[in-house]
């Protein structure tokens, strides 16, 4: 959801008994575009967090510090010049826009008491922080906004400030039945979705599409296209919304299985049906819960890009190795007719002349006798001729057995960067992510110094742990190194290890625990580890499951590394719905 006027509205009014009253301690600017504010009542201290961020502009109070830079920025230095110890006294939405006002009251050079406006305009790419004084006057800003970049409206200290445009747009507030009839009117070749967010100041579309929902129409449908009766039904929908959003907020943040999707401060109906919702006791709580998520999933994409990167020139490097390999295979593959060569010319060596370009014998080895050509050197004599074709022969037979083993061991450099790769797959933490990068820059792949940071051992990650819903332990290794846990620390003899058949992938583990497992947990434990590999996509995953006992480990392997015998083979077709009708234990990853 976008942080949206009715967030800002339902924030405003959690903000107000927190910091109305309370004075300005502290003033941080730890980010270009982030500006903090320690705020005292009473016995209270609350940090209030203001980002002007591009991607995730917000606001809300944090109890995450962060460390500040040593030397404050300009515009953290305007606002202690100017807000320092000052009292907060007004908390304001500008309409319901996207616009909170902070009132602080302040003295000024004379002594005097004087009031100045702290503004957040949350707008995407847009959006500011700007200080004002009490007559609207800009006293600085975060980001200055020139003639070059806007003609309509300039932020530049000593310039008035204008309020971004409305273009037309009304207060979701102050809309009654008749003025939304009139609205429906105006906007007649819009969608039903798209009216309330092209003429309403604050309005999502996720808002929009509740209000659709709640009136049984088609979100898509055009409002020239609806009877009255739908309008009506339309118009009741909108006046049930918006007087939740005037009684109460319900800050939740949305999952769809256990992806974080979305976050929302009022009850989406529509959404009820395929999406999970997890309730905050504060709108603040819920908003730093939710960037905190999203920023940790942006800085691990933006890690694990470089490693990914990496592997993927090295998989497809010895891919067209192999694939070389394999030509010179099938080369010497067909030097066997110079085997053949040398036993047709000494079968025949008395009827062979020296001086020959081309010898026409019967190919005995051939069940119908059919004779054959055979090239000659002309100055050689036939027993010369013969020799050198067994020399040729002996020399691809020889250079077979060194392809065969380069074709063993690039192959099994591909599994193992393929593991690699679907180990960042799988991978959802930070400390996962460092333990695949070092075993890579361990590995014999990288051919870079290590530092002296990456030496140092990694502290371990755990598996991601399941409960079959027959109550057995499953874990499940997210990388190498939680493989090589599951398949070498975790282990009794009466438990059962699975692992994709001929594919990388995670390490499965159900735990007996002193009791038979069951069919039903085999199964689930088998889409675990069809899901958690490189096969996820397929249908009829074949997965080799197999008693504890029978899996080693051998001597200088790589990580994540096992042979195994007895094993059995079970065919999954992995699902999603599957894997998250598991119940996961949480609190180990």
């Amino acid at each position: 959801m976008a942080y949206d006027g009715v967030t800002l509205y339902h924030l405003i009014n959690e903000f107000k008994p927190l910091l109305i009253g309370g004075r300005i301690r502290k003033i941080y600017q730890p980010e270009i575009d982030e500006i903090r504010l320690l705020v005292n009542l009473g016995n209270q201290k609350k940090h209030l967090l203001l980002s002007a961020n591009a991607s995730n502009p917000r606001v809300y109070m944090t109890e995450k510090i962060k460390e500040n830079p040593s030397a404050a920025p300009s515009f953290c230095m305007v606002l202690r010049k100017y807000l320092l110890n000052g009292t907060i006294i007004d908390i304001a939405q500008h309409e319901t826009d996207r616009i909170m006002e902070l009132s602080v009251t302040a003295k000024n050079d004379f002594n005097e008491i004087v009031v100045r406006k702290l503004l957040v305009e949350i707008m995407g790419r847009n959006s500011n922080i700007i200080l004002v004084d009490e007559s609207m006057k800009i006293l600085d800003s975060l980001k200055k906004v020139g003639s070059t970049s806007s003609r309509y409206r300039q932020i530049l200290p000593g310039r008035d400030y204008v309020y971004p445009p409305e273009n037309s747009r009304l207060s979701f507030l102050n809309l009654d039945a008749n003025h939304l009839n009139e609205l429906l009117s105006d906007y007649k070749d819009s969608s039903v979705e798209k009216v309330f967010v092209q003429a309403l100041l604050g309005i999502s579309p996720n808002i929009s599409r509740e209000i659709a929902f709640r009136s049984g129409i088609d979100p898509q449908t055009s409002v020239s296209g609806l009877s009255k009766k739908q309008k009506q039904f339309l118009c009741e929908a909108f006046t049930q919304v918006i007087n939740e959003i005037r009684q109460k907020s319900e800050p939740v943040i949305i999952y769809l299985g256990r992806k974080m999707v979305d976050f929302s401060t009022i009850d989406l109906h529509y959404l009820r049906s395929d999406h999970r919702f997890e309730a905050y006791p504060s709108i603040s709580e819920m908003l730093e819960a939710y960037y905190f998520m999203r920023d940790k999933a942006l800085r691990f994409k933006t890690r694990a890009a470089n490693l990914r990167q990496q592997l993927d020139i090295l998989v497809r490097k010895n891919i067209k190795k192999l694939d070389n390999l394999q030509q010179d295979v099938d080369a010497s593959h067909k030097n066997e007719k110079f085997k053949l060569y040398g036993d047709l010319i000494t079968a025949n060596i008395y009827a062979i002349e020296k001086g020959q370009e081309i010898a026409t014998l019967v190919n005995y080895y051939d069940p119908d006798c059919q004779t054959i050509d055979i090239p000659l050197k002309v100055n050689r004599t036939p027993a010369q001729n013969a020799q050198h074709y067994y020399k040729k022969y002996n020399k691809s037979k020889t250079a077979l057995k060194h392809l065969a083993s380069y074709v063993l061991e690039t192959e099994e450099k591909i599994y193992y960067l393929e593991s690699l790769v679907n180990s960042l797959d799988q991978s959802t933490e930070l400390a996962e992510l460092d333990e695949i990068r070092h075993e890579f820059l361990h590995s014999e792949f990288n051919k870079k110094a290590i530092s002296k940071e990456d030496k140092q051992k990694q502290l371990p990650s755990k598996p991601l742990h399941y409960i079959s819903s027959e109550g057995f332990h499953i874990f499940v290794g997210k990388n190498n190194y939680q493989n090589d846990f599951i398949s070498t620390k975790m282990g009794k003899n009466e438990d059962c290890w699975l692992h994709v058949k001929d594919a990388p992938g995670s390490h499965v583990l159900i735990v007996a625990g002193g009791r038979f497992i069951t069919e039903k947990t085999l199964l689930e434990a088998g889409n675990l580890a069809a899901w958690f590999s490189k096969s996820r996509g397929s249908s009829n995953v074949p997965v080799d499951y197999l008693e504890f006992k029978y899996l080693k480990k051998p001597s200088k392997a790589k990580p994540g590394m096992v042979i195994f015998t007895n094993q059995n083979t079970m065919y999954v077709t992995p699902t999603q719905d599957g894997v998250e009708s598991i119940e996961v234990i949480t609190d180990t990853n």
